[in-house]
């Protein structure tokens, strides 16, 4: 019977996630850049030219392709319909996360990508985000099939593969552009010897096949420059740390209060009994919190009880899931810091689900290894998941219930303003 349970405990976390993704289909956030994403998906011809971004230039038109080809695939008349094909196309990556665990990760990794993916199904943000008609929200699909070009990143497919999604990544949201750069700069340092451990030349021409359908956007850019004003402030985004914030703050469940901006303390007394607050969504808050420290705590007291093994910790050698995970937070992260733009949270969708295997390993860390040690780990990110669905589960009927959240980040649902007209 034991054998079974961690396969029925994934199935729970998938199907908890696929539900949670697919609920109430009209409350689905849509705003200016949903709007005209779903108006352009149905465009006859193919542009070059994506949305404009707040910076003033327009996307690469992959931004669009991808909700065209779902539209096309879909057949999807009205923004519900569009909304469903992403949640569709993210449970698909859920599912394949799975099997990315447990056909190509070593045994004795496996099992934190198998909580990653139960964490990711459940988590708030991940949901939220997962639900909706915007061009960061199709990545998680991308990500993982770079992430298996990468983890055989030794062979010339799976290395060509690795650069050819990297870039279109980059061509869908600008934060994958820097992604798949920390992956290749964490290659190029820390993978030796470099030239012997990456079929260099099969990523190489991958990346280049890649970029050929953004050479219209790189003309564009060149012949008609941002009439923008640059801020001369920008390098204070990269004394922020707001990646590592984020990175630690989104994956133990916290950052609803982005969504509802100041309908976040109504929040924190859900769900109502009888008309009367439970502040059970605050009680969550809390336990997340507590958790979380308590996580940091023991890795910390693991980290300096192994002090002399810090420069293997940071990098990630002898582990591959360890040299992944540091890839995303280091390469990526510093890549982007350094770049002083103000990091968004919809920039981490790209790192699924880079960030729960962090909290997994951090959970299941531990210098005795003991039964009991891992029992313990296995009940903490259990609670955490639960926690995790109950926060989601809560988010999905808050915006149900109230259905008007104007002038913060969700806006009004759009079955809301279907009612409205």
């Amino acid at each position: 019977m034991r054998r079974f349970l961690p396969v029925l405990g994934i199935a729970i976390a998938l199907l908890a996630g696929a539900g949670l993704r697919l609920i109430w289909p009209c409350d689905i956030e849509y705003k200016a850049d949903e709007a005209w994403t779903f108006q352009h998906s149905h465009d006859s011809a193919l542009p070059w030219l994506g949305m404009q971004s707040s910076v003033d230039i327009p996307n690469p038109g992959m931004s669009l392709w991808v909700f065209m080809l779902l539209q096309r695939v879909s057949g999807a008349e009205d923004p519900p319909a569009l909304a469903r094909a992403i949640q569709l196309v993210n449970i698909a990556a859920l599912i394949l996360l799975t099997g990315f665990a447990l056909w190509c990760v070593p045994y004795g990794e496996r099992e934190s990508w198998l909580w990653a993916a139960a964490l990711v199904a459940v988590n708030p943000l991940a949901v939220l985000f997962h639900r909706k008609i915007w061009p960061p929200c199709v990545l998680p699909l991308l990500t993982l099939a770079m992430l298996y070009g990468w983890w055989y990143r030794q062979r010339r497919g799976p290395a060509f593969l690795w650069g050819l999604v990297g870039i279109c990544l980059g061509q869908i949201h600008m934060a994958g552009f820097f992604f798949a750069a920390g992956f290749a700069l964490w290659a190029i340092l820390f993978d030796r010897p470099w030239h012997q451990r990456v079929a260099w030349r099969a990523w190489l021409l991958g990346s280049f096949l890649g970029a050929l359908p953004m050479l219209p956007w790189l003309i564009h850019l060149v012949t008609h420059p941002s009439a923008h004003p640059a801020n001369p402030y920008r390098w204070v985004h990269a004394c922020e740390l707001k990646f590592w914030i984020r990175w630690f703050t989104e994956s133990f469940g916290f950052g609803t209060d982005y969504t509802f901006g100041p309908y976040f303390r109504d929040f924190l007394r859900y769900p109502l009994l009888a008309g009367r607050p439970t502040y059970l969504v605050a009680m969550l808050h809390c336990f997340l919190a507590t958790v979380a420290l308590l996580i940091m705590f023991r890795a910390f007291v693991l980290l300096w009880r192994q002090r002399e093994r810090w420069c293997e910790f940071w990098i990630g050698h002898g582990s591959a899931s360890a040299f992944t995970q540091n890839a995303a937070l280091w390469g990526f992260g510093l890549l982007l810091t350094v770049s002083s733009f103000s990091i968004h949270r919809h920039y981490m969708i790209v790192l699924f689900p880079l960030e729960f295997l962090w909290v997994a390993r951090l959970t299941l860390a531990s210098d005795s290894a003991t039964p009991r040690s891992l029992r313990f780990s296995r009940v903490v990110l259990l609670f955490l998941c639960l926690s995790q669905f109950l926060l989601s589960a809560n988010m999905l009927a808050y915006i149900h219930l109230r259905q008007n959240f104007a002038g913060t980040e969700y806006g009004v649902p759009y079955g809301a303003q279907c009612v409205a007209r």
